[in-house]
């Protein structure tokens, strides 16, 4: 297990909490890792279960020699609360998550590669997008690309609240062992109870789809083969017509047997934390 140094950086709004790995052996190699809707990228990427050292994304990629970078958006786990959760939209996440990439920066890592996961690869692809003079590499980590139907009704309250029985289902049974399901929920149940509904209202008025044509930096596209089935992941353009849009000649399409919309958290994780790594480190 690697160990983890954790901040508290300036953002836009408030304090925005942000975790590394690995930065200590100044590593050739970082990559930041971008949340998806309903839990900061502490949980989702740095879960530990028994001896900890097969479910962290984090430690899959400190044991490869690549520095590692997760953080929490406005309003998520240790992160200060927005002054309108209904407002943590995709532009907001972007301005969080450029506040990050200058922090890092700062420490030295002008260029990093970005890995963004389900809402994650959204604002990493419109950043990416916008900003191709920073970002080395990006993965696209089964990705709600935006651009799909409208998922209605809107919310009306300003926060989500994560339940268990959301996430007996949302974690996919079928494909996590049920004791490290039981134990990511319970720690899901501490660190994340709760998700400003921004998106949310996003996804209901309209969500502007990431451009694959500018998209300029060799792209990993990678999913679990039950991925994509639930409507919140169904964006505006089918994902296979989005990589062959993309203009990069280093790209890869990447499914992965058994698992699903949380596949690198699942039995199959091995291979998503091989693929990426390959991936990251083929530079």
């Amino acid at each position: 297990m690697a160990e983890a140094r954790n901040h508290l950086i300036p953002g836009p709004e408030g304090r925005l909490s942000v975790r590394t790995k690995g930065l200590d052996a100044r590593p050739e190699q970082v990559v930041i890792m971008v949340q998806g809707t309903n839990l900061s990228g502490q949980t989702g990427y740095d879960f530990q279960y028994g001896e900890g050292t097969t479910y962290s994304l984090l430690d899959a990629m400190v044991a490869r020699g690549i520095g590692a970078v997760t953080f929490a958006l406005s309003g998520y786990e240790l992160s200060d609360p927005p002054a309108d959760p209904l407002k943590v939209d995709t532009e907001h996440a972007i301005a969080d998550f450029t506040a990050v990439m200058d922090w890092l920066a700062a420490e030295g890592y002008a260029k990093p590669s970005v890995l963004g996961w389900s809402w994650g690869g959204r604002i990493s692809g419109h950043f990416t997008a916008r900003n191709p003079e920073r970002v080395n590499r990006l993965v696209l980590l089964d990705p709600a690309l935006g651009g799909g139907n409208l998922i209605i009704p809107g919310p009306t309250e300003p926060w989500w609240v994560n339940t268990r029985e959301d996430y007996l289902k949302r974690l996919e049974p079928d494909f996590i062992d049920p004791a490290a399901h039981r134990a990511f929920i319970d720690h899901m149940l501490i660190h994340d109870i709760r998700a400003p509904n921004g998106v949310r209202v996003e996804n209901a008025i309209g969500s502007k789809p990431v451009d694959p044509t500018q998209i300029q930096c060799p792209t990993l596209m990678i999913y679990g083969s039950a991925a994509a089935r639930q409507a919140y992941m169904q964006g505006g353009v089918v994902r296979a017509a989005f990589f062959e849009t993309l203009p990069t000649k280093d790209k890869r399409f990447f499914i992965i047997p058994d698992g699903g919309d949380y596949g690198h958290l699942q039995n199959p994780r091995g291979q998503f934390h091989k693929a990426i790594a390959d991936f990251l480190l083929d530079s």
